[in-house]
């Protein structure tokens, strides 16, 4: 008795199907390149962390069940979505530039659907679930480039001081103004968000990816400390305001 073997034909071509861990290996992917590239264009060294972690994280999947890979690249899609959809609303309504939405608005969808993949990795569910959770994430950046359209430029008064935040750093360290009422304009070149804070002044001016933004606050004659408040950024970023 003969058994025959069935031999693929090599005519037919197999479309693999897109799995919850293939999708998520795509979105990690996806979020390490734009944000090293990000870091590369603006010499961010905290985005560039970032960026390193996700290479860790995808390395991790490889690791016996991939459960620290997952928990790993978990925790940086929130850290991502948290910080980059609160800039891309933000920046909306201030009335940015596109250029100041669609980068935080491509990390935000990139980062939704990783989120997704990351939960329902290992599970089986229907076929067409992770390609609903990548229409999803295109979505999340087709909404924000269509409120960008709509949205009004804003419009700003001249500022009394400007100042650059870039490589988590301030691009000045000590600050002079005259007494009464000041205006700061703090511009944002880095990725992730910074903040001009002056506790003894109530100040606490927060500032996302590309934008740029005022405080207006009544000074009297003094020294005073301004930092940035977001964890880890207050050793590098911090100077002296002095008003006269």
């Amino acid at each position: 008795m003969q058994t025959s073997v069935a031999v693929p034909d090599p005519s037919v071509h197999v479309v693999p199907r897109l799995s919850w861990r293939r999708l998520l290996v795509l979105a990690a992917l996806a979020d390490m390149v734009v944000i090293l590239v990000v870091a590369a264009v603006l010499s961010d060294l905290e985005a560039a962390a970032v960026g390193v972690g996700f290479i860790a994280g995808s390395v991790l999947l490889r690791w016996r069940t991939g459960l620290a890979g997952r928990i790993l690249l978990g925790l940086l899609f929130v850290d991502v979505l948290a910080w980059m959809a609160l800039g891309a609303l933000t920046n909306i309504g201030a009335g940015e530039a596109v250029g100041a939405v669609v980068v935080p608005a491509v990390l935000s969808g990139i980062s939704v659907t990783g989120l997704i993949a990351t939960v329902a990795a290992g599970r089986r569910t229907a076929a067409w679930m992770p390609g609903a959770a990548v229409a999803l994430g295109a979505a999340v950046v087709a909404a924000a480039a269509m409120a960008t359209v709509i949205t009004p430029p804003g419009s700003a008064a001249a500022a009394d001081v400007s100042i650059v935040s870039e490589d988590v750093a301030f691009d000045a360290a000590a600050l002079d103004v005259e007494a009464g009422e000041v205006t700061i304009e703090l511009t944002n070149r880095d990725l992730f968000w910074h903040t001009f804070t002056v506790d003894e002044l109530g100040v606490d001016l927060a500032v996302p990816v590309n934008g740029g933004r005022q405080v207006t606050f009544d000074a009297r004659p003094g020294t005073y400390r301004f930092y940035c408040r977001i964890p880890g950024h207050e050793t590098r970023m911090a100077g002296t305001l002095t008003v006269r």
